[in-house]
C-alpha cells in the first residue's frame, strides 16, 4: 500500500514489450556491432537507375528526330525530277553522278484524235449518232503544260432512240403493258394460252403451215380446228379443265382493264413473256375472277375485239362482239336474256362498230364472277376494248362510254389519253370503277 501523504506518484512494475503488443522497429546488425538503416522501396527496386535510362532513350530519340528532319529538308531541296544511280565513287569524285530525268511534255497532237462521225452503212437507215465534241488544242496545251498529263481523253455524248417499242410501254416511264402487269396488286388475273402447242410445247394441228402469215392458205384447216377448240371451251362454261393440254404461259398477269388499241397480234405473247415461244396466231387471253360494283344501278357492257372478244358476267355472257361471234351470233341474241336481239351499236374507228350488250341491274358491293376472254385466229392485228354504258333515270343510256375500269391504279402511258379509233371515252371511268376481289395469283 502506498503512503497517501507521499506526493510523488507510485512506482509502476517493468512491464515486458512483448505483453503490450506495442510493434519495435529493430535495426539489422552488420555483424561488426554496428546497425544499419533500413532501405526504402524505391532504393531496392533500383529507381535511381531506371531513371537513368529514360533520359538517355529520350536523349536518343530527339537526337534521331533531328537527323531525320534534316535530311527531309535537304532532299526537298533538290530537283523533284531527277533521281541519282546507285554507282559509287567513279572519275567524278566521291559522290556518284547524277544522272537528271525530266518529264517532258506530250505534243498535243499526237494525244487529241480527230473526232469522227458515227453513222450506219445502212442505206436506209434514219439514225445518226451525234458528233463527238471537239476540244479546242489550246486549251489542252494549257493543261499539259500545267504540270501533268493524262492516258484518257474523250468525251461523251448520247441520247435516247425513240419513244417506245410496243403498245404499253410508252416514253419509258410505265412499262404497264396493255395486256396487265405482273407488279400490279390488284385487278382481273389473266392467262395466256397458244393452241398452236400442247402443254409440252410441241406442235399440234393448230399449228399450220405458217402460223405467221396472215391469210396464207396453208392455214386453213388449223383455223377450223381452232375455232371448234374455242367453242368447246365457252360451251363448257369457259372451263379451263378443256384446256389442260394446252400450252398456257407461265406468268399471270393483272388487268386494270381492257383497252387494246389496234397493236400487231405479236405483243400479246410478247407482254405474257412467250414472245420467243409463241407465234402471234391462235392464241387467247383469259381473265377470270370477281369484281363489286361501286354503286347501284343499270349498266352495260361496250366494246369489239379482232377477232372476238367476250365478257362473261355473274356467269352469263353479256358481249360477244368481234369479226367472230360463238354465242350471240350475227343476231346478237343473249342466253339468258330472253330472244330479244341487242342491235344497238356505237361508232367507232376500228373497222367495226361498238356492239351494246343486255342491261345488267347492279348491287353496290356485291361480289359478281367476271371473266373476260380475248382472241387472235389468223394473226396480223389485234385489239380488244371493253367499255360501259349506264342507264339515266329514265333507264336509257346517258349518252356518255366510260372506260370499264376495275382499279384507280395509273393507265398505261399509250391509253392515258385514250385512243382516236374510239373517240370521246371517259378514261377515268367516272363514279364507275369496280372493285376487284383479291385472289390468289399464280406468279
Amino acid at each position: 500500500m502506498s503512503n497517501p501523504q507521499d506526493p510523488s506518484p507510485p512506482e509502476l512494475p517493468p512491464q515486458d514489450a512483448a505483453a503490450t503488443g506495442v510493434p519495435v522497429e529493430v535495426e539489422a546488425d552488420d555483424g561488426l556491432g554496428q546497425k544499419r538503416a533500413k532501405r526504402t522501396f524505391w532504393q531496392k527496386f533500383g529507381g535511381e537507375g531506371f531513371m537513368a535510362s529514360v533520359a538517355i532513350h529520350v536523349l536518343l530519340i530527339l537526337i534521331a528526330a533531328f537527323l531525320i528532319i534534316s535530311v527531309s529538308k535537304e532532299s526537298a531541296k533538290k530537283d523533284p525530277n531527277s533521281f541519282a544511280t546507285g554507282s559509287g565513287g567513279g572519275a567524278a569524285g566521291d559522290k556518284a553522278k547524277q544522272f537528271k530525268t525530266r518529264l517532258q511534255p506530250k505534243n498535243p497532237k499526237t494525244t487529241a484524235k480527230t473526232p469522227t462521225r458515227i453513222t450506219s452503212k445502212s442505206t436506209t437507215a434514219t439514225i445518226a449518232l451525234p458528233d463527238v465534241p471537239t476540244v479546242a488544242v489550246s486549251s489542252m496545251n494549257a493543261g499539259l503544260m500545267g504540270g501533268g498529263s493524262s492516258k484518257g481523253f474523250g468525251g461523251g455524248s448520247g441520247g435516247g432512240i425513240g419513244s417506245g417499242m410496243g403498245v404499253g410501254r410508252g416514253n419509258g416511264k410505265n412499262f404497264v403493258s396493255v395486256f396487265g402487269s405482273k407488279m400490279a396488286v390488284n385487278g382481273l388475273p389473266g392467262t395466256f394460252y397458244d393452241f398452236k402447242q400442247n402443254k409440252s410445247g410441241k406442235p399440234t394441228p393448230m399449228m399450220g403451215g405458217a402460223p405467221e402469215k396472215f391469210g396464207d392458205p396453208s392455214n386453213s384447216a388449223a383455223i377450223g380446228l381452232y375455232n371448234k377448240e374455242v367453242n368447246e371451251f365457252l360451251d363448257k362454261g369457259f372451263s379451263t379443265s378443256s384446256l389442260a393440254d394446252v400450252f398456257r404461259a407461265p406468268d399471270t398477269l393483272l388487268a386494270s382493264q381492257i383497252f387494246i388499241p389496234p397493236c400487231p397480234a405479236t405483243e400479246a405473247p410478247k407482254a405474257y413473256g412467250v414472245g420467243e415461244l409463241c407465234k402471234p396466231s391462235r392464241w387467247i387471253a383469259h381473265y377470270k375472277g370477281a369484281v363489286k360494283p361501286p354503286q347501284n344501278g343499270k349498266f352495260r357492257f361496250v366494246g369489239s375485239g379482232d377477232d372476238f372478244l367476250l365478257v362473261r358476267w355473274d356467269r352469263k355472257v353479256v358481249l360477244d362482239s368481234g369479226y367472230q361471234h360463238f354465242i350471240s351470233g350475227n343476231t346478237n341474241v343473249y342466253p339468258g336474256f330472253g330472244q330479244k336481239p341487242y342491235d344497238e351499236t356505237r361508232p367507232s374507228k376500228l373497222g367495226k362498230p361498238l356492239r351494246c350488250g343486255p342491261w345488267i341491274n347492279a348491287t353496290r358491293d356485291k361480289e359478281t364472277p367476271l371473266e373476260i376472254v380475248i382472241g387472235e385466229t389468223p394473226g396480223g392485228t389485234f385489239y380488244a376494248i371493253v367499255l360501259i354504258e349506264v342507264a339515266d333515270a329514265s333507264g336509257k343510256p346517258d349518252g356518255q362510254l366510260r372506260l370499264f375500269r376495275m382499279t384507280t391504279d395509273d393507265l398505261p402511258d399509250a391509253i392515258k389519253n385514250g385512243h382516236p379509233s374510239i373517240p370521246g371515252v371517259d378514261m377515268t371511268g367516272g363514279d364507275w370503277i369496280f372493285k376487284p376481289v383479291k385472289a390468289s395469283v399464280s406468279r
